[in-house]
């Protein structure tokens, strides 16, 4: 099946990344005259929006970050629509990994092509992601990130190395399927996808049409080792670490009383212990060219 730009809506989020919407918009009116958009300025505008959205509209393009995506996933649920991506966050996890890039003349040839695949829709709590999730070290940067108001890797680089020395390191209890263990953890990552952004990865094997979660623990461990710790996450060694430790499974619950969690990373304050995460349903994604 393909597409035309004519039955494509392109959802573009004011605040994400540069907050560049006016120069987005003059690119894709540049590349085509005709291209229909909106923007939706807060999450609150969303519910509304998809209960409106014309019927001549096959293909969702989310102009945004990893967080504009998070935003739009309750919708996916009992939506008919294809959506895509055009990248313009501080760490596009998401886009990259599903090979969006921020080339229109791409993302057109994509629509037109009209190739299409499943992905995991991942249910936490009251929350979802497609990206990554977790609690620890990851979830307090990102509470920290949050409240910096600027963006971008070098802000987020900054606060990590900030928060090294600051950072509480966590005790839980987690559950992946019948795998029960407790320990104290540095972090512990649900992926859905293989990266947090800016091409980091934290779970090598992660594949979002699998059904399953991808969940990454890695144990407390001396500060002096920070450095080892990284480079075998970046350089996909965390297997041979004592560290770190990598499972697959189909329902994870975390008990912790660590009370900040996120999703694709949005900071979220949780009010009760446990987290329980479970795939929810799928959504339908464009294949990039």
């Amino acid at each position: 099946m393909s597409f035309t730009i004519a039955n494509t809506l392109f959802l573009l989020n004011p605040n994400s990344g540069k907050r560049n919407s006016q120069k987005i918009i003059a690119r894709l009116q540049k590349a085509d005259k005709n291209v229909n958009f909106i923007i939706c300025k807060s999450k609150n505008e969303l519910s509304q929006l998809f209960a409106s959205i014309d019927k001549k509209y096959k293909v969702l393009v989310i102009c945004g970050g990893d967080g504009t995506i998070n935003s739009i996933l309750p919708y996916t649920k009992n939506s008919n629509l294809i959506f895509a991506v055009w990248p313009n966050g501080s760490g596009n996890g998401f886009a990259r990994e599903l090979g969006f890039s921020n080339k229109i003349e791409k993302l057109f040839a994509s629509i037109k092509k009209g190739a299409t695949k499943k992905i995991d829709v991942i249910k936490i709590n009251d929350s979802y992601f497609c990206n990554v999730a977790g609690v620890g070290f990851d979830s307090y940067i990102a509470d920290k990130f949050d409240k910096n108001g600027k963006r971008g890797l070098i802000t987020y680089v900054i606060e990590a190395i900030k928060a090294l020395f600051s950072y509480p390191q966590i005790y839980a209890e987690i559950k992946a399927d019948e795998n029960v263990f407790t320990d104290r953890f540095f972090m512990i990552c649900l992926a859905n996808t293989r990266q947090f952004g800016n091409n980091i990865i934290i779970a090598p094997k992660a594949n979002p049409g699998d059904g399953l979660i991808d969940l990454v623990c890695i144990r407390s461990f001396p500060k002096i080792l920070v450095p080892l710790i990284l480079l075998k996450i970046v350089c996909k060694k965390g297997k041979n670490s004592k560290y770190i430790h990598y499972l697959k499974a189909k329902e994870i619950t975390i008990k912790t009383n660590y009370n900040t969690y996120h999703v694709d990373g949005e900071p979220i304050i949780k009010d009760e212990p446990i987290l329980a995460a479970k795939r929810e349903n799928s959504m339908t994604i464009l294949n990039a060219i």
